[in-house]
């Protein structure tokens, strides 16, 4: 058992050229290969998050993946960033949720903005309107006033 551990533990055993069993310029060139490899299976692993982070489509997810998998990285590259879409999936927040957030959509461009705002932080309309009888603030999207029912139209 004691000359197994020494023979283990020499450092001829633990050399690059040991390793790969080659040395000189062939042992270079296996690193670099390794390397490489390397880099297409990271480049796989994260081209393949960022698109279903991004779509729902099955087949745009798909020919991403075999973009990345079967082309050079100067031809896959540029194609992949054409075809993938801009933005997030969970970049758009459902209204549901919106609203649990205490977030009111802009009627002028739909921006969710906090409740508190009076003005929309894209566009800067109006995101409550005075009542003229009893001068409380409400939503756009309102018909009547919440607090004394005046119509909320301008005469």
């Amino acid at each position: 058992m004691g000359t197994w551990v020494g023979v283990v533990l020499t450092k001829s055993s633990w050399s690059l050229a040991s390793l790969f069993g080659v040395t000189g310029i062939s042992l270079w060139i296996n690193i670099a290969a390794i390397f490489f490899i390397f880099l297409r299976v990271v480049a796989i692993i994260r081209v393949t998050k960022d698109i279903i982070n991004r779509t729902n489509s099955f087949s745009l997810q798909i020919i991403s993946i075999l973009f990345v998998t079967f082309l050079t990285p100067l031809v896959w590259l540029p194609l992949y960033f054409l075809i993938r879409p801009m933005t997030y999936k969970t970049d758009r927040i459902p209204r549901r949720e919106a609203c649990a957030a205490n977030l009111v959509p802009c009627y002028n461009c739909n921006t969710l903005n906090p409740k508190e705002y009076v003005c929309c932080i894209a566009c800067g309309e109006r995101l409550k309107i005075k009542c003229k009888e009893c001068w409380t603030h409400y939503a756009h999207s309102f018909a009547y006033c919440n607090v004394c029912g005046a119509p909320n139209i301008d005469v």
